[in-house]
């Protein structure tokens, strides 16, 4: 819970806030590869990941669901189909064995009529999201292959959880974050690998120097 109210979205929010969601909470626990919700299903409350980590799937146009996003300790999910009455537009499943704490529709209704004003705060965790999609849009239009490799590997290091700091990620899964083929993904991690950037490991990869990465993208 402590590492909960210094994370993201919750830090920024009053104590009196805090205090009044948590006391509504329900904990939560899950093993790997179980489903928090799936696209398409009718909002039935808010998680806040305590422990572990989540992976995020959208719809494309033809059906496929694709991975977009990964979070870990800190993340809360599931407010805009919550708040605007209507079904969920990604799916999220754990990665690892995850502990959450649920906040349902109901219990939320009630602390939101007994405290208008907490319409804000609400609205400041949909401002937060927002802000990574947005970021997630913005560094898929960056061109060069290479540079959107990078962008998604620091983004992913920042909500990263792990405590050996290695990225927990199939190259299937980064090829489509990166929105590239899997040899195409394949040459540029080694070429990174090569320059002493990062490290790779069976379905992980590790940041060597975040600097030289930075530096990177930036020329």
């Amino acid at each position: 819970m402590r590492r909960l109210r210094e994370a993201g979205w919750f830090a920024t929010r009053s104590k009196t806030f805090q205090d009044s969601l948590l006391a509504i909470g329900v904990p939560k626990a899950f093993a790997a590869g179980e489903t928090l919700y799936r696209y398409g299903d009718e909002a039935n409350g808010i998680y806040a990941i305590l422990e572990g980590a989540v992976q995020i799937t959208a719809p494309a146009d033809d059906g496929q669901e694709f991975v977009v996003h990964r979070e870990g300790h800190g993340f809360w999910v599931g407010d805009l189909a919550l708040f605007a009455g209507a079904s969920r537009l990604v799916s999220v499943v754990t990665t690892q064995c995850s502990q959450t704490l649920f906040f349902p529709n109901t219990r939320i209704e009630n602390l939101v009529r007994s405290n208008p004003d907490y319409v804000r705060d609400f609205y400041a965790l949909s401002h937060a999201n927002i802000q990574t999609a947005l970021r997630i849009m913005a560094n898929l239009a960056v061109t060069g292959t290479e540079k959107r490799l990078v962008l998604r590997l620091l983004h992913l290091d920042e909500c990263n959880t792990t405590e050996d700091d290695w990225i927990v990620v199939s190259q299937e899964e980064l090829a489509e974050m990166v929105a590239v083929s899997a040899p195409t993904l394949h040459r540029c991690l080694h070429r990174l690998v090569d320059m002493g950037l990062i490290e790779l490991g069976y379905g992980r990869v590790k940041l060597s120097d975040r600097r030289a990465l930075i530096a990177s993208c930036q020329s």
